[in-house]
């Protein structure tokens, strides 16, 4: 395991988490502003961030995982020489 597979794995989970938690907020946002659908009785913003937090974290410690486990992208090698065209 790389230190680069480590680092692009870290990536993917902190932005699935953030998307997650942001794209929850804006459609809950939109849809209250938009369509006019009332906010339910105990359902605040800070509920919706923090439960669209976990499902982003769920789907991106998945999505790490695949990352980090991945196979390595082997070399392609070419069948001909120099100057020709290569066919994998």
């Amino acid at each position: 395991m790389s230190l680069e597979k480590v680092a692009w794995g870290s990536v993917v989970f902190v932005g699935t988490v953030a998307a997650f938690t942001v794209s929850g907020v804006v459609g809950a946002f939109s849809d209250g502003y938009f369509l006019g659908r009332a906010r339910k009785k105990g359902v605040t913003y800070k509920k919706i961030a923090t439960r669209n937090a976990i499902l982003g974290g769920v789907a991106g410690a998945v999505a790490a995982v695949a990352v980090v486990k991945g196979k390595p992208k082997e070399e392609e090698k070419a069948i001909a020489g120099i100057g020709s065209i290569n066919v994998y």
